[in-house]
């Protein structure tokens, strides 16, 4: 770390080296760009511990040298470094998101396989004409014979990695 002992120089010098503006960053440390900024111009001295923690990780600077810049004691500091810290409204934020994009991901995924059984029918349909017309040579019964193993392979696929998907959330 520089010898810099004011962290709004120290952060705002280190956002720039590596490219980030004060919303990408905010982004990165999940807090609102507003904190950065009031951190970069000195109106919050002493930010929080998992700011800290995120400015380590996006920004390279030493957790322990921030922490002791700003003020925390050497338990919290050492806590801070050796323990994950949870904000548990950051853990059911993402847990919230992660239950949206499943429910996304879930959605796709029948809209594709009922899609796949509409075709499946449609195709079954085309084959009995076919059959009923004896319009079905060999290398007909074998491409439909094919296209056959092929809907069903798709469908067990489908089935084992639902079930997959749901058993390994519960």
């Amino acid at each position: 770390m520089s010898n810099i002992k004011d962290i709004s120089k120290l952060v705002k010098e280190a956002r720039i080296s590596k490219g980030y503006s004060a919303r990408e960053l905010a982004k990165l440390c999940d807090i609102s760009h507003t904190e950065i900024n009031n951190i970069e111009k000195g109106e919050r001295v002493r930010p929080a511990i998992l700011t800290l923690k995120a400015f380590e990780k996006y920004l390279d600077l030493d957790f322990k040298e921030l922490a002791t810049l700003v003020g925390y004691s050497k338990d919290t500091i050492e806590y801070g470094d050796n323990n994950i810290i949870v904000s548990y409204e950051r853990y059911d934020k993402k847990v919230r998101e992660f239950e949206s994009a499943k429910q996304i991901l879930l959605h796709e995924i029948n809209k594709k396989r009922h899609l796949g059984l509409d075709i499946k029918e449609c195709f079954d349909e085309l084959t009995k004409l076919l059959e009923n017309d004896n319009k079905m040579d060999n290398q007909t019964e074998k491409l439909i014979n094919n296209i056959n193993r092929l809907f069903d392979y798709l469908i067990n696929e489908y089935d084992s990695s639902i079930e997959n998907f749901i058993l390994k959330d519960d």
